[in-house]
């Protein structure tokens, strides 16, 4: 079976943001869901969350980068854009940490709560600056409010 394409979806910039906002509170759920099965060592439920989260993550990724980004590099320029350039470049070590735990999960390996447990730190850290930072600026860029 061919691997997903994921392009970037076509929708209003404000309305965007707040799909990407309500997808932080799903990926969050989510990451809650794989924490409270590994710490019942529940190893298909951590796989079983991982799994169902990388679509809604790979799509966010993909609007973020190709819509949010380019908006604020045209914008402000590489220079003007460097603490958004280094909150998206969180997605990759991110997305590697989301694969890790899901193969220690499916090998019930010991390490499993020490990497699930950075996985959500690191994903909260995000979150939160996308949320407080990254999006209201790509809002003002774009001439409107942040949503509520």
């Amino acid at each position: 079976m061919p691997e997903m394409r994921y392009l970037p979806r076509e929708m209003p910039f404000d309305e965007l943001i707040k799909v990407l906002v309500a997808e932080h509170a799903v990926m969050s759920e989510g990451l809650g869901r794989m924490r409270e099965a590994a710490e019942r060592k529940d190893f298909e439920g951590v796989s079983l969350a991982l799994k169902q989260l990388d679509p809604v993550f790979r799509q966010h990724i993909v609007d973020e980068e190709a819509q949010i980004l380019r908006l604020l590099i045209g914008e402000l320029g590489l220079k003007g854009a460097e603490d958004e350039i280094k909150v998206f470049q969180q997605h990759r070590p991110i997305y590697r940490l989301m694969q890790t735990v899901s193969e220690l999960a499916s090998k019930e390996v010991a390490g499993l709560a020490s990497e699930q447990l950075r996985l959500n730190v690191l994903f909260d850290n995000h979150a939160r600056a996308e949320e407080g930072r990254v999006f209201p600026r790509a809002l003002r860029c774009f001439g409107q409010k942040h949503p509520s």
